[in-house]
């Protein structure tokens, strides 16, 4: 299918690269459908780009890019709707909040969005865990890891 984006022209997409999120996400939950978009110039970080909406285009990363100790622990009654069973299926992504300064680009560890790799079935999950927020902040962890390579990284769901 051809879909029209705002930031990346009219681009080509399998229908099987579409991801449903049955709730949507937080703020959006009218929109539902939605497709990851890979840039080599932006790697580790990719786009969420709404099938349904054009100008809606949220940047996403895998947290433990940044956050190599970051886990996320639920019931697995809190993600069967979304039909998760191994969570070694699962790809959890964070919304990257970029702000006009660069050393406050922060991300959401608060609310990861899961996502089944077998159904591409997505959800929002709002953590209540208060070690998690929705600001933690990119650049101080770069630094602190800057003697380690930025590579595409596991699963950091746990079913409880």
């Amino acid at each position: 299918m051809q879909l029209e984006t705002l930031h990346f022209g009219t681009i080509e997409i399998a229908d099987d690269q579409v991801i449903t999120l049955p709730k949507g996400l937080l703020g959006f939950e009218g929109l539902r459908r939605y497709v990851l978009i890979d840039s080599d110039d932006c790697f580790p970080f990719r786009w969420l780009q709404s099938v349904d909406t054009p100008d809606l285009a949220l940047v996403v990363v895998n947290p433990l890019t940044f956050f190599p100790d970051y886990t996320v622990s639920v019931h697995a009654r809190e993600v069967a709707d979304i039909g998760v069973k191994n969570p070694n299926d699962v790809e959890i992504l964070t919304i990257v909040t970029i702000p006009r300064e660069m050393g406050q680009m922060s991300v959401n560890l608060q609310g990861p969005i899961l996502i089944n790799q077998d159904n591409k079935t997505a959800k929002q999950l709002v953590l209540t865990d208060a070690e998690y927020t929705v600001h933690h902040y990119i650049l101080p962890e770069l630094q602190r890891h800057a003697d380690r390579q930025i590579e595409p990284v596991a699963s950091a769901v746990r079913l409880l």
